[in-house]
C-alpha cells in the first residue's frame, strides 16, 4: 500500500512535536503495540487492522472501515488468557 502525501505530511508534523506531544505519541504507540500483541496471531492483516480500529474507535467505525464480508469465517479475536493443558496461555 502506498503512503499518501497526507500521511507523509502528518508524519512530518509528528516528528516536530514538542516534548508533551512526543510523549502523547509514544503513549499511543505503546497502547497500539499492547493491543496488537493481544490479538490472535491467526488473524489476517485485514482482521488485525479492523480489531485495532475497533479497540480505539469502536465497532461502528471499525466495521465501516473494515467490512467483515470480505473475510468470512470466525477466528477468535483475542488470545485466550486461559492456560492450556501444559500450563501455557493459548
Amino acid at each position: 500500500m502506498a503512503t499518501t502525501p497526507e500521511l507523509l505530511a502528518l508524519h512530518d508534523v509528528c516528528a516536530r512535536l514538542d516534548g508533551a506531544g512526543a510523549s502523547m505519541r509514544q503513549m499511543f504507540e505503546t497502547a497500539r503495540r499492547t493491543v496488537l500483541s493481544a490479538l490472535n496471531p491467526a488473524l489476517s492483516d485485514h482482521q488485525r487492522r479492523r480489531e485495532l480500529c475497533r479497540w480505539f474507535y469502536g465497532d461502528a467505525l471499525a466495521l465501516s472501515a473494515f467490512p467483515d464480508a470480505e473475510h468470512g469465517g470466525t477466528v477468535p479475536t483475542f488470545r485466550s488468557v486461559v492456560p492450556g493443558p501444559s500450563g501455557d496461555v493459548v
